[in-house]
This record gives structure tokens, C-alpha cells and sequence, in this order.
């Protein structure tokens, strides 16, 4: 039985990327090696920052009895064309046999080198396989999605020997790039996993995970508080580290004041951050003040060098939020309708302002449809996209709705106003929640529903590969709204243009 070891050792693999790379370019290789080779097979795969490897065990080096067929040129063909299919294949005439026009060849290729074919293989999965983004690494022909620094390729614990571009394979690997960073010999798989141990590395993307969450668990065991449940920010974290490291800090007490929203975009999106709740002597559940840091390193003095610079870091993030937050609070928000008009929402539609009147009318009319009370509804709509002439959402655009939310409390306007504004652009995907209360489903029906009118309107559709305005998901998501509140409206009676409506039933019907 045979044992393949391949590692292609590059540049930082970004974090996204890792899961769905690791999982394709294993299942390519393990196949074409099926497709091949004889014998039972044994596939394993791994991913880190900066190595995507594979070994696949049990096979025999032998192979399958495999034919390729060759379709020639036709048998009314020149001579010299048929002498040029010859020559190129290396194929004499008694090999051809004729099928209706058409020579054909039938090429046995089980008296190859297995390994040579074994080369071949890996060679056409590394050329075929495809990065969702990719580079060129300098002046070599070689796209991959970080600069290749070296491929280890053993067979049977030998190196296996071949070039892609200027890449030759080897038998050495690398540790750790801070604690290990020497060049390490591999001699098998379990020597590989071994000595990377030693070198620092965890190689498998879930035993960085676990590690992390068991690290952090033990780090919070004494502070009352708990981890904050987020599969994709931990899935993340454990594709930033080779080795990693947990330690625990604190927010500064003063930015405690700042709405939850604006500490957890800066902390997780900004800084990857693990973050804690608590729970307050009334029952509540808040944010706490602790926060985790997953590190790539051991740190000789404990980590207290490594917290003191995060918290730097972190605190220069929080005064620029709580600058611009308490800046924006001097003004209300209905103050700022004036500033939307200087807005472009669409070149050939016209500022927000004039879209939020559009709103406004068809909320109006939504309202009427199911005998509600519009007078919240339009002054919500006026006051929907105020937030974005806030100096908090310009700094932070995921935070519009949300800032309008907490502004608009700030200003004394109702809760269920406030809703409204947070909710409008909701939902945002089909795994986004829907709008809280029947006055916020309205305004966001109306918001999309106007978007598609105005759109429309100016022929801006989409089209089988291009919806540069997200009209799709407008539609979905207006339809989801319509569905869970079991609306009974005439959308033509309130202003929704024909080829609107059509669009909305198409999409009913592959929803």
C-alpha cells in the first residue's frame, strides 16, 4: 500500500477562503487518484494561514486498466492531415479504426510509470484548481491565491520529484513563523504531524477551534459572564492562527455607554474579537465589559505586552466612536431631513429625500389598504435614512437603521418610531430577521417596494448574471414580509407598477 503526502506551503491564505479550498482541492486530487489508481483509499486534508495539504493512504501503485480514445481527422481527409494526427500522437496507421467519417485511436495506458502519472495528476490539480481570487507571484506565470513558497511532495516517505513553474518539490516544510521558523525534513505523514507539533503548528482547522473555545471557557470560568455564541467570527479567528493563544482584557469603563451595535462591529469586525455577556441583576442580558483575544503566539511574558497593545489599539477604535456618537446626539434626528436632500440616491432618480416622499406615499397607501393609521408611518419614512448623514454611520455605513434606532430614541421620538427606522432595511437576506411589529413591516414592504418601482422605472432590472442593486433580494424579501404577516393587498391599487408586480410573482414562484 501506498502513501501520498502533499503540501503547498504559501503566503497568508485569507481566512474565508480556507474551509471551502481545503475541502475542493482534497476532493479533486483523492479523485483523479480514484480514477486511477487501484487499491482502497484513505483521504485526509488540512488547512492553516499559510499550507493546504492532503495525504491519501491505502492505494496501490498500480494502474487501472485505462483508455483514452482519440478522435481523428476524417477518413475523406489530406493525407497530411491524417500524417500530421499521427505524428503528433505518435500513433501508427494500424492503430486507427475508422467509425462512420471519422478516424479514431484507442490508447492503452496502463504500460506507464505509475509515478510519472502520479506527477501528472498533481500537477493538473494544482493548474485546474481554481481561487476565488488569486495572484500572480512577480515575474513567474504561477496564480495560486498567495505566492507558493515551496510544494513538499512525498511518495512512500521519497521524495516525489517535479516542477510546477519554478516550484520543484521537496521534502521540507515549515514551522511556526515566529516560534519555529526553520526549515523542517519530513519523512512520512506521521512524521509531518509530529514534528510540526513540536514546531508549533496545529495543522487541522477544527483542533484550533476547539482549542480556542476550551481556552476561552477556562479563561472566563471566574468572571461571571459568558461566550458569546458566533460559529463564523470562531471559524475565522482559527483560520488567522497556526497556534493559537487566549487571553482575556477589558473595555474601559467609559465606552460602556456606547450602544451595544457599536461595540461589537468594533470589537468583531474590526478587531476579531471574542465577546462576553452578562446578566444584570434585573435578569437582563447585556454586553460585558470582557473581551478575548486569540493570539498567534505564546508570549514569554504571559501576554501582558500583548494586552496592554490591543487595548491601545482598541481603546483609539472606541474614542472615535464615542467622539462621533456624542457629537451626533447635539443635533436631532429630524433636524437632519434637511440634510438627506443633499443626498443622491440614483443619478436618474434624485436625492434620498425625493425617494423617502416616494416612500412615504406608498406606506400611505399600504396603510389605508390595511386600515391602519398612517401618521407614524410617514413620519417614520421621512426620518428613515436621516442616519446618514450621521457622523457615526459614515464611519461605520453597517450601522445605518441602527443608529437611526438610538438617535431617534435620543431625539424623544416613540419606540415603536424608533423600530421602525431600525427595521426598515430588514430583512437583508433569507437568513436576515424580519422587521419587528406591523408599522416597521410596512415601512419596509414600502422601502423595497419603492426601490423596485423607481428602479424599474428607469429600466434598471436584473438580469441572469447582474443585479448590481440587489433587486432580487428587495423582491424576496418584500414577498417574506407580504407572506409572514399574511397581507391581502392590491399592489397595483397602491402604486406598484405592472412590470413590478410581475417580477414579484416570478419570484414567488422560485422562492
Amino acid at each position: 500500500m501506498s502513501e501520498l503526502l502533499l503540501e503547498i506551503f504559501s503566503g497568508e491564505i485569507p481566512a474565508r477562503m480556507q474551509k471551502n479550498a481545503e475541502e475542493k482541492f482534497s476532493q479533486m486530487l483523492a479523485q483523479a487518484i480514484m480514477d486511477t489508481f487501484t487499491g482502497d483509499f484513505i483521504c485526509k486534508s488540512w488547512i492553516t494561514p499559510r499550507r493546504l495539504g492532503v495525504a491519501i493512504n491505502g492505494f496501490k501503485l498500480e494502474l487501472k486498466q485505462i483508455t483514452q480514445e482519440l478522435r481523428g481527422p476524417r477518413v475523406d481527409a489530406q493525407a497530411q492531415a491524417l500524417a500530421g494526427f499521427l505524428k503528433k500522437n505518435n500513433l501508427q496507421a494500424t492503430q486507427l479504426e475508422k467509425r462512420g467519417d471519422y478516424y479514431f485511436a484507442v490508447l492503452n495506458k496502463v504500460d506507464e510509470d505509475p509515478a510519472d502519472t502520479l506527477k501528472d495528476i498533481i500537477i493538473t490539480t494544482l493548474k485546474n484548481f481554481v481561487w476565488p481570487k488569486s495572484m500572480i507571484d512577480g515575474d513567474h506565470d504561477l496564480r495560486w491565491v498567495r505566492p507558493i513558497r515551496s510544494i513538499l511532495c512525498l511518495l512512500n516517505g521519497k521524495t516525489l520529484e517535479f516542477a510546477y513553474h519554478h516550484i520543484k518539490s521537496g521534502n521540507i516544510t515549515y514551522g511556526h513563523r515566529f516560534m519555529s521558523p526553520a526549515p523542517i525534513e519530513v519523512s512520512s505523514y506521521s512524521d509531518y504531524l509530529g514534528k510540526l507539533e513540536k514546531a508549533y503548528v496545529v495543522v487541522d482547522h477544527e483542533t484550533r477551534r476547539q482549542s480556542i473555545l476550551q481556552q476561552a471557557t477556562k479563561a472566563l470560568a471566574d468572571k461571571g459572564v459568558e461566550l458569546i455564541a458566533d460559529g463564523e467570527l470562531l471559524d475565522e479567528i482559527a483560520g488567522l492562527v497556526e497556534y493559537p493563544k487566549v487571553f482575556v482584557s477589558q473595555i474601559q469603563p467609559e465606552f460602556m455607554k456606547l450602544p451595544r451595535e457599536v461595540l461589537i462591529i468594533t470589537l468583531k469586525h474590526h478587531q476579531r474579537y471574542l465577546m462576553t455577556d452578562m446578566q444584570t441583576k434585573d435578569g437582563d442580558t447585556v454586553l460585558s465589559p470582557y473581551y478575548l483575544i486569540v493570539a498567534n503566539i505564546d508570549p514569554i511574558d504571559g501576554g501582558e505586552a500583548l494586552i496592554e497593545g490591543n487595548n491601545k489599539v482598541l481603546s483609539a477604535r472606541l474614542s472615535d466612536a464615542k467622539f462621533f456618537y456624542e457629537l451626533d446626539l447635539k443635533s436631532k434626528l429630524a433636524d437632519r431631513i434637511e440634510n438627506i436632500k443633499s443626498l443622491t440616491f440614483h443619478a436618474d432618480i434624485g436625492s434620498v429625500h425625493a425617494k423617502q416622499l416616494s416612500v412615504s406615499a406608498l406606506a400611505t397607501g399600504i396603510c389605508f389598504e390595511l386600515d391602519l393609521d398612517p401618521s407614524i408611518i410617514e413620519r417614520a419614512a421621512m426620518l428613515a435614512k436621516c442616519d446618514l448623514t450621521t457622523n457615526m454611520v459614515k464611519e461605520f455605513p453597517e450601522l445605518q437603521g441602527i443608529m437611526g434606532y438610538y438617535y431617534a430614541i435620543a431625539s424623544g421620538e416613540s419606540t415603536e418610531m424608533a423600530i421602525c427606522i431600525r427595521d426598515h432595511y430588514k430583512p437583508q437576506g433569507p437568513s436576515d430577521r424580519l422587521p419587528e411589529g406591523i408599522m416597521a413591516s410596512v415601512l419596509a414592504l414600502a422601502d423595497k417596494l419603492d426601490t423596485l418601482n423607481q428602479m424599474f422605472a428607469i429600466n434598471i432590472k436584473p438580469t441572469g448574471s447582474k443585479d448590481p442593486f440587489a433587486l432580487r433580494r428587495a423582491a424576496i424579501g418584500a414577498l417574506r414580509i407580504i407572506a409572514d404577516n399574511s397581507f391581502d393587498l392590491d399592489l397595483g391599487a397602491i402604486g406598484v407598477r405592472e412590470d413590478v408586480i410581475s417580477f414579484l410573482k416570478e419570484r414567488s414562484g422560485n422562492s
